[in-house]
């Protein structure tokens, strides 16, 4: 079994037994109606034949559509991050300049589990991602499926940090070979 498939077994196993444990802790937040936005990047691993890392920073806007249930739009810039981390010029390379592709995103997030503290949630989404790099997937334009596992700590009322383990699938629309991704992100989100 692949890397990618024994991380996304994990993710499914733990989501299984969140699942089977019983209902969730209600609590005042995670209320249909909230809205917030966060500021987001990451990095992940990723099977593609140019790229050994790829690295994510960008935004999302959610609105919670039930108590617990979010959806959110999410845009974020990717960059390729081929295996020296420099140039021969000694320039670093990554995280740095303009992202390779651009992507956007709508994803669902359950929180299964929520707390005054914070919450477990479980999400899921699927969206476009447009660049020329074959280690984001072999065409201009490709779909991109994701799958997240992940954990918000209540910082205040307002502020939370927000940290989760992703699943991308990134595919040539049409079918075409995929790339896969395993990693993660963290972000900064403002309820309102």
């Amino acid at each position: 079994m692949s890397r990618t498939q024994t991380g996304l077994a994990m993710v499914l196993a733990v989501s299984a037994i969140m699942v089977a444990t019983g209902p969730p802790a209600w609590a005042d937040d995670y209320r249909q109606g909230e809205s917030y936005v966060e500021k987001r990047g990451g990095v992940y691993g990723t099977s593609g034949d140019n790229a050994t890392r790829l690295s994510s920073r960008g935004g999302v806007a959610g609105v919670y559509v039930a108590d617990g249930l979010a959806l959110e739009a999410e845009g974020l810039g990717y960059t390729t991050d081929p295996a020296a981390a420099s140039t021969p010029d000694g320039r670093p390379v990554g995280q740095v300049g303009e992202p390779d592709a651009v992507g956007a995103n709508v994803m669902a997030k359950w929180h299964v589990v929520r707390t005054k503290k914070g919450s477990l949630h479980l999400g899921a989404g699927t969206g476009i991602l447009s660049g020329d790099e074959s280690g984001l997937g072999k065409a201009s334009i490709s779909q991109t499926n994701n799958a997240d596992l992940g954990l918000t700590l209540n910082m205040s009322d307002a502020v939370s940090l927000k940290a989760q383990a992703r699943y991308h699938n990134i595919d040539g629309l049409g079918g075409r070979s995929a790339t896969e991704a395993m990693g993660g992100n963290v972000g900064l989100k403002i309820s309102f």
